[in-house]
């Protein structure tokens, strides 16, 4: 039996949403069709993808392992639609884009394999600094464009700033930890448990932001810059964490699980986008660099939306 491209996306939404129910409605199929195509495409691998619970599905070890690839046809196949649709720019030049520590760390393969499809005439280069270095390079012109976090920015008029993308922030917890199986979370609930801190970007600036309007504070025990030793330590159950829907996946590298409940109260969002110095007029390279940069976003955005229920 042939494995069909529907069976990967019914296949993924299931693995992401984790509920028959929710990946139908995003497939626009009903529950029933979706089911049969999972089934299916079981029948095709010889192995069970996933195991049923209570509460949903649950990716078993073949599913995990089938899910990376499944992701990486589906996106092939859409980076080939993307570049048949339109012939490469034949716009040249020179841009150097300024990007922060998280955009480094979450968008860098995305951008850079955007422009290569895109613009393979522009010279592109892209430049890791601080909020601070970025502004001041934009304002001497040693940076062209930035891609940063824009909810960071100071306030400055000569900063013309362009949001790209929100990504809400949720709990991040264990399995089986008591707050994952609620509908929501409030900082009141979450105050009183060990916290992970992620030290990236000006974040922990922004979680003491908003823990302080709300008159708390996170009960830290450990600090980290490393996304990866807090997925670890937040799935074996070490602490809880908060972050952004962009840089969730629904396991570690050393195999736990990780589950995201929506907060209830006042918690911002994560908002990337692009920054330019707002006198001049961008060149024709940069602006299509920031073309590029616009329709990127929106595909990240497709994921992420894709991610948003609950990790399996």
């Amino acid at each position: 039996m042939s494995i069909t491209i529907k069976q990967l996306q019914h296949f993924v939404a299931t693995a992401h949403t984790g509920q028959v129910s929710r990946a139908a409605q995003r497939c626009y199929v009903s529950q029933p069709s979706l089911t049969t195509s999972l089934r299916n495409l079981e029948t095709a691998l010889k192995v069970q993808l996933f195991t049923r619970h209570s509460d949903g599905l649950r990716l078993t070890v073949h599913g995990e392992g089938f899910l990376r690839h499944a992701q990486h046809i589906l996106r092939t196949l859409e980076v080939a639609v993307e570049e048949t649709h339109g012939s490469a720019s034949s716009v040249e030049g020179r841009v150097r884009i300024a990007i922060t520590d998280t955009v480094s760390e979450y968008m860098l393969p995305k951008i850079i394999g955007a422009m290569r499809r895109q613009l393979p005439l522009i010279e592109f280069e892209p430049v890791e600094r601080n909020r601070e270095e970025i502004e001041a390079g934009l304002r001497s012109g040693e940076f062209d464009l930035a891609v940063v976090l824009v909810s960071n920015l100071s306030q400055a008029p000569d900063i013309r700033r362009e949001n790209l993308l929100k990504s809400q922030r949720r709990l991040w917890t264990s399995l089986d930890h008591p707050l994952a199986t609620g509908q929501s979370v409030s900082l009141q609930e979450i105050a009183e448990l060990p916290f992970v801190l992620l030290d990236m970007d000006e974040h922990v600036e922004t979680v003491g932001r908003y823990w302080g309007a709300a008159k708390l504070e996170p009960k830290v025990v450990f600090r980290t810059k490393s996304i990866e030793a807090v997925r670890s330590l937040v799935a074996q159950n070490v602490g809880v964490t908060i972050l952004s829907d962009l840089v969730f996946r629904p396991w570690s590298h050393d195999g736990g699980r990780i589950r995201r409940t929506a907060m209830a109260g006042a918690v911002p969002s994560m908002d990337l986008g692009l920054a330019y110095r707002r006198s001049g007029v961008l060149s024709e390279a940069v602006a299509a660099c920031a073309s590029t940069l616009r329709l990127l976003a929106k595909t990240v955005t497709r994921e992420s939306d894709l991610r948003a229920g609950d990790g399996p």
